[in-house]
């Protein structure tokens, strides 16, 4: 199987430590995890994607700054995306890929949120053009490996042995402390919620729609929306990311790529 990762930050091919290390796909990298630091993050995941044999494309994906894919969405802008959209479904039908592995939509960060619709509309342009891929989704702030969605959903899911595991949390852990601040702080969250055992299955479901796509509500306020509002009240952003403006900006995308 060809298998392309499209992942919206560095550090999250780890949530994908050995299903990388079994399937070598091509890996892309939407953002250069700099985000309000200014420190990019690209060199440990080169490192990361090297020694599990996945193949970096930054030919087909060029990383931007964070604060590029915010500009964008608080502008209606959709040129950078359709312009990924492009590039990564004429990859997918050059190179033959057969699964596409993306981010899901999580209502926790704009930016995955973005990545799982372009992934959905990479795959559906790469159908339009005869090249059908399977599209499957990862969890990168939910519970990683989720029992009833296990119960629930077709999916695909490696199991990591004792010594994997351990191997895999050591570069969990050693990749959010070389980084500090808001990455330990949300490692230690995720692994205090769910438990580090979780990370020993890694689960990847069948992509779905985005509620975007679908014109859905969001069950409650987005957590990017909470967390903007707190940022913009200690003065650290200007302007808030809404749910209405990942709308606005999948509207436009979805007919862009009709065209």
């Amino acid at each position: 199987m060809k298998a392309l990762v499209i992942a919206a930050h560095s550090g999250h091919e780890l949530l994908l430590w050995k299903w990388l290390r079994n399937e070598r796909p091509d890996f892309v990298v939407l953002t250069n995890g700099a985000g309000s630091t200014g420190v990019a993050r690209l060199e440990p995941t080169v490192d990361n994607l090297s020694r599990a044999g996945a193949r970096w494309i930054p030919e087909v994906v060029q990383p931007v700054a964070d604060a590029d894919i915010y500009r964008a969405l608080l502008e209606g802008d959709t040129s950078l995306f359709a312009r990924w959209v492009d590039a990564l479904a004429a990859h997918v039908v050059e190179r033959g890929i057969d699964c596409i592995v993306a981010d899901e939509a999580e209502d926790y960060n704009p930016s995955h949120d973005m990545c799982r619709l372009m992934a959905n509309q990479v795959a559906a342009q790469a159908a339009a053009r005869g090249r059908e891929v399977v599209s499957l989704g990862y969890p990168t702030v939910g519970h990683p490996s989720p029992p009833a969605r296990l119960a629930s959903e077709r999916h695909v899911m490696v199991e990591l042995d004792a010594n994997e595991l351990q191997a895999k949390l050591d570069d969990m852990h050693g990749y959010a402390r070389h980084f500090g601040g808001q990455l330990e702080q949300e490692l230690a969250g995720f692994i205090a919620e769910f438990g580090a055992q979780a990370y020993g299955r890694e689960c990847l479901f069948a992509a779905q729609p985005t509620r975007y796509e679908l014109a859905q509500p969001p069950a409650g306020k987005p957590a990017f929306e909470v967390f903007g509002e707190e940022r913009v009240a200690a003065g650290v952003y200007k302007h808030v990311i809404r749910g209405s403006h990942l709308q606005a900006v999948a509207d436009r995308l979805r007919g862009a790529t009709r065209r």
